[in-house]
């Protein structure tokens, strides 16, 4: 049994979009307390690499309820959601942390302090995580949108002649 029901390369795909639409919000993130001195506190309100991924979860899995799909194709879209949105995260931090920028991704508050090997490490294990949390949530968006949406059965009758 496969763990997907299409290549994993297709969850990308099909969520290509959204992938884009949080590249655009992390490097916005990316660049807010560097070239617009906006404070953290601040910063945060503006630009939620994770809402967005939540919010992204909802849709795609509302989409796949639509399209038939099953909740192993859930899972596909959680993972390339996760895995995407934690390796912006770990990007940025490399970036920050080797490249000598301060951001957001190292505020000493949210995991600067740490090594940036075990930031980034930890990362990672929040990619996997992240897969399994957003795949139960996916999950109860496309139970929900599958049972509101269920095909009605037309009720044809014989013709009598």
């Amino acid at each position: 049994m496969e763990l997907f029901s299409k290549p994993f390369r297709s969850y990308f795909r099909d969520t290509c979009v959204g992938l884009w639409l949080l590249l655009a919000v992390g490097v916005f993130r990316f660049l807010l307390k560097p070239v617009f001195g906006i404070p953290y506190a601040q910063g945060t309100w503006y630009s939620s690499v994770t809402i967005l991924a939540l919010a992204l979860v909802v849709v795609y899995s509302a989409l796949a309820a639509g399209r038939r799909e099953t909740y192993r194709d859930v899972l596909g879209i959680s993972a390339a959601i996760s895995f995407s949105n934690e390796a912006i995260i770990i990007a940025a931090i490399a970036i920050d942390e080797f490249g000598g920028i301060d951001t957001y991704y190292t505020d000493p508050a949210h995991g600067g302090n740490l090594n940036p090997f075990l930031h980034m490490g930890g990362h990672l294990i929040a990619a996997v995580i992240g897969t399994l949390v957003w795949w139960g949530l996916g999950s109860l968006v496309f139970a929900i949108v599958r049972a509101l949406c269920k095909p009605r059965t037309a009720s044809i009758k014989p013709i009598s002649h």
